[in-house]
């Protein structure tokens, strides 16, 4: 695997702590451990769940995800090379997952939370929608507003948002959960928020798909500092069911990405050097995107239990 950037690199004197931690979903310390990239360890606990230890501690982690994250000097272990410049792939992701939300909830308040630089928040704002977001990183937060004139951008935690009770129609979680330290409380949280009848809609990485298993640890979900959780359908359906929801949909279809062949090129280092090389007169093409769906990602949509 490619050398893991240190929190001291990443932060600078700001280093961030690590700290060990069981099973989030049983408590459980006694799982089997897939592999090892320290100082992490990447375990698959006895219930099905898999976890990364040690991680930086709850209260800290919102800490990672500000400029360095969407600016990243190593993106196939962190982050993103340069999120804002993607904007055309993001458009064409977004607008896809917009027409999904759109047969669900043709209308009324949607709230994304981990909002970023407003892509999605804009494909729904197109189809008319009451659009609101929440995003801890102050940079992306900023280029929505600048951008594409979004003001409704809560920069802080989900806790702090001042979001009216059962005012939403649809939350989106777009490749968030797997960031969270308690997903299932933030779940809780978003339970709260939604009108009766109203939708969530989720998209995470499936640490059971064929892809991630067959790349094993050079899967490119596989990114220790940031991805602290993998789900898999039946443990993201367990989440789900404990924080009061119940699932509507849950596909591989549209969960796939609109990506450049820049970034294609980029990623094909983790996999293979000598494969890496032969791409790389496909530069030429650089900023072209095409779309990319190797189903190694799901989307659930979930409803409130009656």
């Amino acid at each position: 695997m490619a050398e893991l950037l240190t929190t001291e690199q990443l932060f600078g004197e700001e280093s961030l702590p690590l700290e060990s931690v069981s099973c989030y979903m049983c408590e459980r310390d006694d799982g089997k451990l897939i592999f090892s990239d320290p100082p992490f360890s990447i375990i698959r606990c006895g219930c099905g769940f898999v976890y990364v230890t040690p991680r930086v501690p709850d209260e800290k982690l919102h800490l990672i995800y500000q400029t360095e994250y969407f600016k990243s000097h190593s993106a196939s272990e962190f982050g993103y090379t340069d999120y804002t410049k993607d904007k055309e792939g993001y458009l064409a992701t977004f607008r896809r997952k917009a027409k999904l939300v759109a047969k669900h909830t043709p209308k009324g308040k949607i709230l994304e939370i981990g909002s970023a630089a407003g892509f999605f928040l804009h494909a729904m704002k197109e189809r008319n929608y009451d659009v609101h977001g929440v995003e801890v990183s102050e940079y992306v937060t900023k280029f929505a507003r600048e951008e594409f004139g979004i003001d409704s951008i809560f920069n802080g935690k989900l806790e702090d948002a001042p979001i009216e009770a059962k005012s939403c129609d649809a939350v989106a979680m777009w490749d968030v959960i797997e960031h969270l330290a308690d997903p299932i409380r933030e779940l809780e949280r978003i339970r709260g928020f939604l009108k009766p009848g109203g939708r969530l809609f989720i998209q995470t990485q499936d640490v059971s798909a064929f892809f991630a298993r067959l790349l094993g640890s050079k899967w490119q979900h596989f990114k220790q500092l940031e991805h602290v959780y993998h789900f898999s359908p039946v443990t993201l359906k367990q989440a789900l069911e404990r924080a009061g929801f119940e699932i509507v949909l849950i596909t591989h279809s549209g969960a796939g990405k609109y990506i450049s062949v820049d970034f294609f090129v980029d990623r094909m280092q983790r996999y293979s050097k000598i494969v890496h090389h032969l791409l790389r007169p496909a530069r030429l093409f650089g900023r072209r995107f095409f779309y990319l769906n190797p189903r190694d990602e799901i989307i659930v949509v979930a409803k409130l239990k009656n």
